[in-house]
């Protein structure tokens, strides 16, 4: 109760109102939509105004999940009563698991009777289909909301779609539309066409794995469209018309290569007309060269934010001038990208995710943050460390991701001859080091990674994740175990510059000391444990 009162105490002081201002129900109600499910619902023992401003909301969130208290049986009473009782429904957030046929048909019946109600400005649907030979289809009332704004729909479980619109042309009446979000829908290529080209209104498009066999993909005369994002499917060939779209500023554009032979088409080739106002582009499974980099830095002069999926790269070196470039991303790097050099005055982030860290060099940059991500074999030495090591002094702040393949011989790395050619002392800008094995039993944490690792950089914090297949595994944790709580140091040099060490196994959890209480924790005798550590250094 006590939860419930602060956080209705908290909304209204928001408001600049006292708690005795209860003749508003629409303000007891926007309080309540703000609060979570419970706590708002609480709020009903406060008074009879506040309960009747709980049990007429017009926001329905039904969430009809295992391990919830929500049973089919009680959306059907709630709806029940919204429908007989004409409440306004303005907003209809569901997240189902489809686990029979019998809650596949009460999604169906729920979403048809909802969309049916001309006050519906928004729906948000959530489904996972677990169960094999089970299908949903969302009825064609689903487009016939006269004052619908904002439709979103994901459907997880890839394999197994949820169906939109069962006729090619269905009749569309959402002409209001603002948003359209699928995620893992499948729908017919003239049942989008016609709902884009009916909606002249759209500002916001997401079409994510629901385009599947289409010859054409059709983007044109949205004059309010502020952002695209695309996901197709290579094997089909899909061509893009996308012209008229004045306002577009966020173009993601990504093209599944599922087998190696698979033809890639350039991005030059694409048939598109974006408009000199995108100012974030994102590209993946596109031939990006040298010719897309001109055509980019051509095509979109006033561009702030870029990332390419570099897995089609074919060269050794990446060059890149822009005058208006903030944010740019690199990722799926191969072995043969060896040097990167960025002309940009205004790059702020720099994001890298590959198999090997490439030569960097930003010559006019004001670079505050850069993610480094790496995907690495035991097959380093120490080059990857001093070059590591350089990488660090060019901005203010550096986050680490490392994942190691440990099928083969641990690492072994002559300590003393790193630390006499390191030029720097360790850096302590890094705020927070990753760490993941793959396929080690026990050979990692014996290893002189670690002890490479903290000669080169002081990190704030360490995320340790368990080895993605020996889940018992976590080696950083048996680090901590032996060279910090047990001090069984070896030659390890960098247990005595830590000062103090702080453990929690969740973000939102508090720092505590570590103790020798978190033994189980550290040693793998609980499983599948995901650790951070806090770093205080000397």
């Amino acid at each position: 109760m006590a939860l419930a009162i602060s956080g209705y105490e908290f909304w209204l002081s928001c408001y600049g109102m006292r708690p005795e201002a209860e003749d508003a129900p629409e303000l007891m109600q926007n309080i309540q939509s703000r609060l979570p499910v419970k706590e708002a619902a609480r709020t009903c023992v406060l008074s009879k105004s506040w309960l009747h401003a709980w049990s007429t909301i017009p926001i329905l969130r039904f969430d009809v999940r295992r391990g919830k208290s929500m049973k089919l049986v009680d959306g059907d009473r709630t709806l029940i009563r919204y429908l007989r009782d004409n409440i306004p429904i303005e907003r209809f957030d569901l997240t189902i698991d489809i686990e029979s046929q019998e809650s596949a048909s009460h999604a169906e019946k729920w979403i048809g009777a909802i969309t049916t109600k001309s006050c519906l400005r928004e729906m948000s649907l959530s489904i996972d289909i677990a169960l094999l030979r089970t299908s949903l289809t969302l009825p064609d009332e689903i487009l016939s909301g006269e004052n619908l704004t904002k439709i979103r729909v994901s459907a997880s479980n890839g394999i197994h779609y949820v169906w939109m619109t069962t006729s090619y042309h269905p009749v569309i009446k959402c002409v209001c539309l603002r948003e359209l979000y699928l995620n893992g829908v499948r729908i017919s290529e003239e049942a989008l066409h016609d709902i884009l080209s009916s909606c002249s209104l759209l500002e916001k498009i997401e079409l994510l794995d629901s385009c599947k066999g289409f010859k054409t993909f059709k983007v044109k005369n949205l004059l309010r469209l502020y952002e695209l994002r695309i996901d197709l499917d290579a094997v089909h060939s899909t061509a893009l018309e996308i012209s008229d779209v004045p306002n577009l500023s966020v173009f993601s554009y990504d093209l599944h290569v599922c087998r190696p032979q698979m033809p890639i088409i350039p991005f030059n080739a694409l048939s598109i007309s974006l408009g000199r106002s995108v100012t974030r582009l994102m590209l993946g499974g596109v031939i990006t060269d040298n010719a897309c980099l001109e055509t980019i830095k051509t095509e979109f002069p006033f561009l702030e934010s870029l990332t390419l999926d570099m897995t089609s790269w074919m060269l050794g070196s990446f060059h890149f001038t822009c005058a208006s470039i903030k944010r740019l991303s690199l990722l799926s790097c191969r072995h043969m990208l060896i040097d990167v050099q960025v002309y940009a005055p205004k790059l702020f982030f720099f994001e890298f995710g590959g198999n090997t860290l490439p030569s960097l060099l930003f010559p006019v940059s004001s670079l505050k943050q850069i993610k480094v991500s790496l995907s690495l074999n035991p097959l380093i030495d120490a080059n990857f460390f001093l070059k590591m090591r350089e990488t660090l002094t060019l901005s203010r702040m550096c986050y680490l991701n490392i994942i190691t393949d440990n099928s083969k011989l641990p690492l072994d790395i002559d300590i003393d001859d790193l630390r006499t050619r390191l030029l720097f002392p360790p850096a302590r800008n890094v705020q927070e080091l990753a760490f993941q094995t793959v396929a080690d039993e026990c050979l990692w944490e014996r290893s002189q990674f670690f002890d490479a690792f903290f000669e080169i950089c002081h990190p704030k914090h360490v995320f340790a994740r368990p080895d993605s297949r020996f889940r018992h595994n976590n080696h950083f944790c048996r680090l901590m175990l032996r060279e910090v709580l047990e001090k069984k140091t070896r030659i390890a040099y960098w247990p005595h510059y830590l000062k103090h060490v702080q453990i929690r196994q969740y973000r939102h959890q508090k720092w505590k000391p570590l103790t020798v209480s978190h033994r189980s924790f550290l040693d793998g005798s609980a499983p599948g444990v995901y650790m951070y550590f806090k770093l205080m250094w000397r």
